[in-house]
């Protein structure tokens, strides 16, 4: 379950969007292995298994991430957080999670991160954006 490909996003307020969308903003990766439905194709992957999802909390330097991940992977996916805020992992595209667990400010761009090929999504704690992100990952809108 080694990272790889990593998505990046910002929170946001679309009222225009549907779904996912409608909550964040999502960056240019600039790889073709981001593109042509990637992120679609792990939305129906996560929606096809959605019970075996929990969405829990992990301190990392001080700061609170929530991870929405299939239960049985929590374990793997907080050593693979703490590889990923320390640049243990080689990744297509750069991940600045490290940035905001050492606090750049410079640098920081993004709030959100998903990985497209194991499924599962980690951010900055907030507790209304995660309200939001029960409602939208589990509804019909999501197809």
């Amino acid at each position: 379950m080694t990272p790889y490909l990593i998505q990046r996003a910002k929170f946001q307020d679309n009222s225009n969007a549907k779904g996912i969308d409608s909550i964040l903003s999502f960056d240019y990766m600039g790889s073709a292995e981001f593109e042509f439905g990637a992120l679609p194709q792990s939305l129906k992957r996560i929606r096809k298994n959605i019970s075996d999802y929990v969405l829990s909390e992990y301190l990392l330097n001080d700061k609170k991430i929530n991870i929405f991940c299939k239960e049985k992977e929590k374990a793997e996916i907080y050593i693979i957080l703490t590889g990923l805020s320390d640049n243990k992992y080689r990744l297509k595209e750069y991940c600045d999670l490290q940035d905001w667990i050492y606090f750049n400010p410079n640098i920081l761009k993004s709030d959100f991160w998903w990985d497209i090929e194991n499924d599962y999504m980690f951010w900055k704690y907030n507790p209304e954006f995660n309200d939001r992100f029960e409602k939208l990952i589990k509804s019909k809108i999501n197809k």
